[in-house]
């Protein structure tokens, strides 16, 4: 009788655990209230971010030079016998 009345208990409680995990009905993450300060640092650190980029693109070469990774391990008339 004792289990019965546990599960019971258990079963009831179990939608009020999920339930706890939610406010409103809708989940929600931590609440966290900034303030005008952290915002305008985050906008400076955003825009110095953004004018890195292009800076960066800017200043890419056009083409790069293509280069062999494994120039130094094939022989060097490995050319001729592929073709074969």
């Amino acid at each position: 009788m004792r289990r019965v009345i546990l599960a019971a208990m258990l079963t009831a409680l179990m939608p009020a655990f999920a339930y706890a995990q939610y406010s409103d009905g809708a989940a929600k993450g931590p609440a966290t209230v900034r303030t005008e300060k952290e915002m305008k640092n985050d906008a400076e650190i955003d825009k110095a971010y953004q004018q890195t980029l292009k800076r960066l693109k800017s200043e890419a070469p056009a083409a790069a030079a293509k280069t062999d990774p494994w120039q130094s391990v094939r022989p060097i008339n490995s050319g001729d016998k592929a073709k074969q």
